[in-house]
């Protein structure tokens, strides 16, 4: 089941599914305004059957009155006082009033206006179409055509169930219903139900319309049909819009998509172009800040990394040095001591042991400054001046060569205290290897915009140039170094003896 799903989703993607949606919800939209015109037209016509119904139910209780009262057996004769309606009854134009299941026909004595809407009213005519009785004999007279009078004309016979159709300045509920002696009076010898008896006169009874009541009957059929081409017409539109609608937006998904699975399969640099300032183009550049961030991150990871594995060689370096070298020197040195002593003062050899012995200690000495320059220092962890504080006391601990420290805290940028750093290990390392200074003086203080670092010996000095341009390999890094910060490097002989180291580093690299 899962994997179908997965497979009808991967088959109909969003831009199908966005399409369906739009095609659904024009379907749903032609449906419901056709529900709602077809349930404004339903209480209409509810109320037009009622209506029609209660007009044919008192058009045929008004055919057994006449039945009942008529003083021939063979046609319908009223008797000369006979009045047709409730003489004491008054409806308006245009309005019904029901009674029981039918209703109430008012007896109308005088005249309406002429444009006056349609009333309620009954007649009784003959089956060649004269009125015999009249609820309104004003308009309708006794002895007038009803033929000329009534909907449809001749064409009454329609009218048995009760119909809706225009009349003069309305709409009428009507019905026509037929008069038959020998079924109503009760003497008569014909059984109900074993023949048709032909109409002895005619029963005509009306009701006005409103005018929604006709629309009911007349419109219901083709408001459907209507709403079924329609529904028929807009589908395909709908499919037409959702496709156009949601191919763009698709598209732009589907190129973060890409771009994202490159991404995610280590290139970095990947990068989408914003489109709109919609959601999705809020999405694009969310991606490109999430790439910028990640690019960053990963490359800081990596230098990390690569610091890591550059400290971790020189750890490994150092602890081969000391475990191996450091102990030879070190057995050496012992050996050495102990053969001078062995020697007797006349000994002829006694001078060059005692020259192996200070070279052999002076190599250990190199050994030990070599070591603590690779030693990892604690910069990134503490800082500048407790990196140097540090350093010195390494110095004075295990070399037992007195350093006096000055060092005041100066805002540098991290590349600058990395060189002060460095500067400082490489003139320290430099006064014990080869100066062979009893006491290194190492300061650090501000100067202007930038930061001076100091480091002076009482040694032996320099042979070469005293610009600080000789061959030495140490004294060329730290030139480059500060040179590449923008800064300068002096190395001077100091008038007393020894050597003086000043580089000078902007506080912000160049």
């Amino acid at each position: 089941m899962r994997q179908l799903r997965r497979r009808l989703r991967e088959r109909f993607g969003l831009q199908a599914r966005m399409t369906a949606s739009y095609v659904v919800v024009t379907a749903a939209a032609v449906i419901l305004v056709e529900a709602i015109a077809i349930g404004v037209l339903i209480p209409s016509l509810l109320s037009n059957q009622d209506l029609t119904s209660r007009v044919a139910e008192t058009a045929a209780n008004l055919a057994q009155q006449v039945a009942l009262v008529s003083s021939a057996t063979d046609h319908v004769v009223l008797p000369p006082n006979y009045s047709l309606g409730q003489p004491t009854s008054f409806v308006s134009p245009g309005k019904t009033e029901f009674s029981g299941n039918g209703l109430l026909v008012p007896q109308i004595t005088g005249a309406l206006p002429s444009r006056v809407e349609p009333v309620t009213l009954a007649l009784v005519f003959s089956p060649d179409g004269k009125i015999l009785a009249s609820s309104y004999p004003a308009r309708y007279p006794v002895g007038s055509s009803a033929y000329t009078l009534i909907p449809n004309g001749a064409n009454y016979d329609q009218g048995g169930k009760g119909v809706v159709s225009p009349a003069m300045n309305g709409n009428v509920a009507w019905s026509v219903q037929p008069v038959l002696l020998d079924v109503f009076r009760p003497n008569s010898a014909f059984a109900p139900g074993t023949k048709k008896s032909p109409a002895d006169a005619f029963v005509y009874v009306q009701a006005p319309a409103q005018p929604t009541t006709i629309a009911s009957v007349s419109s219901a059929g083709p408001l459907l049909q209507i709403g079924l081409i329609l529904l028929l017409v807009t589908l395909p539109f709908g499919v037409l819009f959702g496709w156009l609608t949601t191919r763009g937006v698709v598209q732009r998904l589907r190129r973060l998509g890409s771009t994202t699975a490159r991404l995610a399969d280590g290139d970095l640099n990947q990068r989408v172009t914003p489109g709109r300032s919609d959601e999705v183009g809020h999405l694009e550049r969310d991606f490109n800040d999430m790439a910028e961030r990640l690019h960053a991150a990963v490359s800081q990871e990596r230098a990390l990394a690569e610091k890591s594995a550059r400290l971790a060689e020189r750890s490994r370096i150092s602890r081969e040095l000391h475990d191996s070298i450091s102990q030879d020197l070190f057995s050496l040195s012992l050996l050495a001591s102990g053969l001078e002593k062995a020697l007797p003062d006349e000994s002829p050899v006694r001078k060059e042991v005692r020259a192996v012995a200070e070279t052999v200690q002076s190599a250990n000495r190199e050994m030990r400054a070599l070591l603590l320059e690779l030693r990892p220092t604690t910069l990134e962890e503490k800082g500048l001046v407790p990196a140097l504080d540090e350093l010195v006391s390494i110095y004075a601990e295990r070399l037992g060569i007195k350093v006096d420290a000055n060092l005041e805290p100066v805002a540098m940028a991290p590349a600058a205290e990395l060189a002060a750093l460095r500067i400082a290990q490489e003139g320290l390392a430099n006064a014990v290897r080869h100066a062979q200074a009893g006491t290194i003086r190492l300061s650090l203080h501000g100067n202007g915009a930038g930061a001076q670092v100091i480091v002076a010996d009482d040694g032996r000095g320099f042979d070469g140039p005293a610009n600080g341009s000789g061959p030495g390999l140490g004294l060329r890094l730290m030139r480059e170094r500060v040179e590449e910060l923008g800064g300068t490097l002096s190395i001077d002989r100091a008038a007393e003896g020894g050597t003086v180291i000043t580089a000078t580093l902007p506080a912000v690299p160049a």
